[in-house]
């Protein structure tokens, strides 16, 4: 089976509600995982960024923020705890393309588990795109 380590980038695109070709995109992977096609997967601290953007950037009420987490819990997504050894990871990442931790953390995730990493941010992709495991969402075939 396929496996695709996801960034907040594309996460988001499952609650923002918006109209466009990435939201598809993010929406047939999803559609995918639920039918057992391929895995998901993703950094703890990918929910809590995605809660946080939920909240303080759509500005989401309480209840759609609980929604969203539900949605999340429903899909069986894999989600991988803490591990020192993707935190150094990614923390070398950060600093060899000047990304953030975050972002790098999905990066380190992907190199980690062998699996492509698939990112909705442009300007994110620009900077990791010499290593042969990310993609951007717009460029990933379904």
């Amino acid at each position: 089976m396929i496996r695709y380590a996801l960034d907040t980038s594309v996460l988001l695109h499952w609650f923002a509600q918006t109209n466009d070709a990435d939201t598809e995109r993010a929406l047939r992977l999803r559609q995918e995982h639920l039918d057992e096609s391929i895995e998901l997967v993703v950094l703890d601290q990918s929910i809590y960024e995605l809660l946080h953007v939920l909240k303080e950037s759509l500005r989401l009420d309480c209840e759609l923020v609980a929604t969203a987490l539900d949605s999340l819990e429903f899909m069986h997504i894999t989600i991988v705890p803490y591990s020192h050894e993707i935190a150094r990871k990614a923390a070398k990442i950060a600093y060899e393309h000047d990304i953030s931790i975050y972002a790098a953390g999905a990066v380190a995730l992907s190199a980690h588990l062998r699996c492509q990493m698939v990112t909705g941010d442009e300007l994110i992709y620009r900077k990791v795109s010499t290593l042969p495991w990310t993609i951007l969402l717009s460029n990933l075939s379904l």
